[in-house]
């Protein structure tokens, strides 16, 4: 292991070594469960009410003719908060999936340039896997107030508030769903919504957002919570094993934290 990060720790700086040492510790893991879920292991998931929701939020959408709102946040594609991104379009890909089935495509948002065509790409699989691509439509994904500098940075993240506040006002929505990366302006944004009584689902992973998220959504997503979004809505083998592989990483450094506790007792080492 000491050889190991010190081979990567010339080459690239701590940090990195270290979650790259993790990664690869992980990939095994996670090989092992998508070969148990392809074979037929069942994975028992608690009920998040979230998700929960967002299932029924296309069928009401589709009988009210109104569109769902998704904003995917503040960050990009290739950035430290991908993930958070990530999930987000995970959220989009069933959305636009059962709007593509029901004829009810949602509109989404978001600040970063970079996350732009992938959203318009994601609509667009959506659509040519139910045989409807000449109904996709690439300006329901929109950019608004376009975060060129850091997306963290307040006055590029209210300006897109700003933005998705004025659609909220404008258009006639069914529901509005907020998954992704947000900062302070993700109260404004929900805050809006709840003034036009509208169902609202949303959550993020940064634990100073979770306060508005609490105060402001009919159904909230808790930090990690929304990284289970493809394994939740989709139900895809490799979501399934991404989530499997983890709770069995957790299992072996709860195992290895109570060996060690206990050898440390014992006086071994």
């Amino acid at each position: 292991m000491d050889a190991l990060l010190g081979l990567l720790e010339s080459n690239i700086g701590t940090r990195q070594a270290v979650l790259l040492t993790v990664f690869l510790f992980f990939l095994p893991i996670f090989f092992f469960a998508y070969w148990a879920v392809k074979r037929g292991v069942q994975i028992s998931l608690r009920p998040i009410a979230g998700f929960t929701a967002i299932k029924g939020l296309v069928g009401r959408s589709a009988e009210a003719g109104q569109p769902i709102h998704l904003s995917i946040g503040t960050s990009g594609i290739g950035g430290g908060l991908t993930a958070d991104t990530t999930a987000g379009l995970y959220v989009l890909d069933y959305i636009a999936e059962q709007g593509a089935i029901s004829a009810s495509p949602p509109i989404v948002t978001c600040a970063n340039p970079t996350a732009l065509p992938v959203a318009q790409d994601v609509m667009r699989r959506a659509y040519h896997e139910q045989g409807r691509s000449d109904e996709f439509n690439s300006a329901r994904a929109r950019l608004v107030a376009p975060a060129l500098f850091d997306p963290a940075e307040q006055n590029a993240a209210f300006a897109y508030a700003a933005g998705v506040m004025e659609l909220i006002d404008r258009d006639k929505l069914a529901a509005n769903v907020m998954v992704g990366r947000f900062g302070d302006e993700f109260l404004l944004m929900g805050e809006k919504g709840a003034q036009h009584q509208l169902a609202q689902i949303g959550g993020t992973s940064d634990a100073r957002v979770l306060p508005f998220v609490n105060a402001t959504m009919t159904h909230s997503l808790v930090g990690e919570e929304i990284y289970a979004a493809g394994a939740y809505l989709s139900a895809k083998p490799a979501h399934l094993s991404s989530l499997l592989a983890q709770d069995i990483l957790r299992w072996l450094l709860v195992a290895f934290v109570i060996g060690a506790i206990l050898l440390r007792t014992l006086g071994m080492f």
